[in-house]
């Protein structure tokens, strides 16, 4: 029986040994991270226990966040914390709990496809990986979207079992653990109306608990009342999204806006190859469908939808394409009559089909690692702001203002010197909803539409020093004559004082 049980999960536990070992060496051996909040993240983690639940984040001064701090990744930080105390650098602590996390995550994935009797649970779990790198480059980051794709996994499956109770108390949780707190509610109404057209019944119940857990969630947040504004801004990130830079007048990070369909189809072609095998099945075998199974499609669906309309719901399209192809091939293959049932029981054709699905995962979890080893290498370079770091410990007096022009250069600043505060960071959006007409000089600036002067910057910024990464202070030709005066530079950061 042993013997048994070992040949049984031998596959599986191969699969979760193998993503162990990716996101292990990846860890071990990149210089930086491909996706630089993670920096931010591993500081506030090793941060926490002196923090507590401080409603102040003074290191951006012109945000949203300096009185009014919100951490809606609360548990997230939460379970990082005791991982972001390991050794010197929290780095090194938030990189193993996110790779253990990235294994949780596939271990959930196999268990949900394996407990609703999917055929081949192993194959299905090991999709995704094959589905495009930057699915697994988001798979491994220092982010609190992985805690969510765990979350919604198990989603997945309550709703699977109309278990409506589980539901409300996992919306309560995803209240406590990510930004878009309704990912829950958004997956659950497809999935019902899907179930409802299946002749499933309508399961009102399963939509109503997964709305109220999340909404009582923020209700009662350890920083409520600031979680029901935060939702605010979430909204007007993915309204500017949708206008473009052109229109909105302000760049966001890359994930929100839409990539075109030649592009999706470069980083992604296995999920666009899998859409339309999914709607094939679901067509030729709708009759046998189990109501869940249309649910599933539905929901899949929308997420889809979703992803096209913004690049950073990939993690919940690709795992809700996964559940729902495992449960058609279950439904299309229940019956030994027909042709599927036929072609399992012949054994030459069983191989030949198992071949063949092995064959096409292998080449395009090859062909996704050839981008996933660009984000995680040349994507990903070290640290920008270490030496730069040290210059202003030793000369710059704690919690004295540095200007940076660039929002996204925040988490490393915050993770390498978090004794200076900063103007903007994480997201240009807190700005604008602190101070527009700041937020658009700022803006402006960095773009370089409005000149650098420094003694204006100097009285609307309160502060006498700009950081920049060396690379791109080559783009501001005023910065090099008064009153600017270079203080520091090293291969990745120069320091200005405004004289």
């Amino acid at each position: 029986m042993m013997r048994g049980s070992l040949r049984k999960f031998a596959l599986p536990l191969l699969l979760f040994l193998y993503v162990a070992c990716l996101f292990g060496a990846t860890a071990w051996f990149q210089d930086g991270l491909f996706e630089r909040d993670g920096y931010y993240h591993a500081r506030f983690a090793r941060m926490m226990p002196e923090r507590g639940l401080s409603r102040h984040f003074p290191w951006t001064q012109i945000s949203t966040w300096k009185d009014s701090y919100c951490d809606k990744e609360f548990l997230y930080h939460l379970a990082m914390m005791p991982f972001a105390q390991i050794g010197k650098e929290p780095i090194f602590g938030a990189r193993l709990f996110a790779g253990l996390l990235s294994v949780v995550v596939v271990v959930t994935l196999f268990c949900v496809l394996r407990a609703n009797r999917a055929r081949w649970p192993a194959f299905f779990a090991a999709l995704p990986l094959a589905m495009g790198g930057l699915f697994i480059a988001r798979l491994g980051m220092i982010r609190s979207h992985v805690l969510s794709m765990l979350l919604i996994l198990l989603g997945v499956h309550f709703l699977l079992g109309r278990k409506w109770r589980a539901l409300f108390v996992l919306g309560f949780v995803y209240a406590w653990s990510y930004t878009v707190p309704f990912v829950l509610l958004i997956t659950a109404a497809p999935f019902v109306l899907g179930r409802w057209l299946g002749r499933g019944g309508l399961d009102w119940r399963s939509v109503a608990a997964a709305g109220a857990g999340s909404t009582l969630g923020l209700a009662i947040h350890p920083y409520t009342p600031i979680t029901l504004e935060s939702i605010l801004t979430y909204v007007q990130v993915f309204r500017l999204g949708l206008q473009g830079v052109a229109s909105s007048g302000f760049e966001l990070g890359n994930e929100i806006y839409p990539y075109s369909l030649p592009v999706f189809f470069d980083i992604y072609p296995l999920v666009l190859i899998t859409l339309p095998l999914l709607a094939a099945i679901a067509v030729g075998w709708r009759r046998r469908l189990a109501p869940e199974t249309v649910g599933a499609v539905l929901s899949s669906l929308l997420w889809f939808g979703m992803t096209m309309a913004s690049a950073r719901f990939v993690e919940y399209s690709v795992l809700l394409l996964t559940v729902a192809l495992a449960l058609l091939c279950r439904d299309a293959f229940a019956a030994e009559s027909d042709l599927p049932g036929r072609l399992l029981r012949n054994r030459r054709a069983r191989l030949a089909i198992l071949a063949g699905a092995l064959g096409t995962l292998a080449c395009f979890h090859v062909y996704s690692m050839k981008f996933y080893v660009h984000y995680q290498t040349k994507a990903a370079p070290p640290r920008f702001f270490q030496g730069a770091s040290v210059w202003m410990a030793r000369h710059l007096a704690p919690r004295e203002t540095v200007i940076n022009l660039f929002w996204d250069d925040f988490p490393d600043l915050f993770y390498d010197a978090p004794r200076q505060y900063y103007l903007w960071g994480l997201d240009p959006t807190y700005t604008i909803r602190h101070d527009r007409e700041i937020a658009v000089d700022l803006e402006r600036r960095r773009k370089g539409r409005q000149p650098l002067d420094g003694h204006a910057m100097e009285v609307l910024y309160m502060s006498r020093y700009l950081i920049l990464r060396a690379s791109r202070a080559v783009r501001y030709p005023e910065l090099r004559s008064p009153p600017f005066t270079e203080v520091f530079r090293d291969g990745s950061a120069v320091l200005y004082r405004i004289d």
